[in-house]
């Protein structure tokens, strides 16, 4: 009985580091990928979160803001809003006892929810803090995400009221509020920030 022998030929040093380097150069291209790939979700579900954030924070304003000047006996003697005179914010003013008069201390409860008769928000650095009189003994932080804040007042006409946080404050019926929020993500130990912008114009209802 005959065997064929066969050759067995195995590959060399040079092969093996070929193979390897076409390897590595295709390991490191999938790698980049990869990186890049992640980079992209994490700015995009850190932009998420800072619209979250920025409609979180505007959106109990402008509930608030629109439904400032609540006066059931039709006094017309105090400002739905007034601008603070130093820093950036405002107050809302309402009588909710309907005594005519704005009190500032005291609370009056509607529909089983305890109000004070004024509000004041108040933007400092990157925090928002609201303070309601009689509810709340000291501000309250509402997000320490903010990048900044402009705000405008306008009159029945849409011209913006020149010192309202004086007499002229009974002229504003529209406040324009443009918020910027922060939201960080982290990249292969890089801190980066998001930053999202939200415009809204509040019609003051009860004026």
């Amino acid at each position: 009985m005959t065997s064929t022998v066969r050759c067995q030929r195995g590959f060399t040093v040079a092969e093996l580091l070929v193979s390897a380097s076409v390897i590595a150069f295709i390991m490191a291209g999938l790698f980049s990928l990869l990186l890049s790939g992640q980079q992209t979700y994490l700015t995009g579900s850190g932009r998420a979160e800072a619209q979250q954030n920025s409609r979180l924070v505007l959106n109990r304003m402008i509930q608030e803001i629109r439904t400032a000047g609540f006066d059931p006996l039709n006094t017309q003697s105090f400002a739905a809003v007034t601008a603070l005179a130093s820093g950036t914010g405002f107050v809302l003013q309402n009588d909710w006892n309907g005594n005519g008069a704005i009190n500032t201390s005291g609370t009056s409860t509607i529909d089983g929810v305890i109000h004070g008769e004024q509000i004041t928000y108040t933007f400092s650095g990157s925090s928002l803090t609201r303070q309601e009189t009689g509810v709340d003994s000291s501000a309250v932080t509402v997000t320490t995400a903010i990048n900044s804040v402009t705000i405008q007042y306008l009159d029945a006409d849409n011209v913006a009221v020149s010192s309202p946080s004086g007499a002229n404050a009974s002229l504003i019926r529209t406040v324009v509020l443009n918020v910027t929020t922060n939201s960080d993500t982290i990249s292969s130990g890089t801190v980066n920030t998001v930053a999202v912008n939200l415009r809204d114009s509040v019609r003051i209802r009860n004026r």
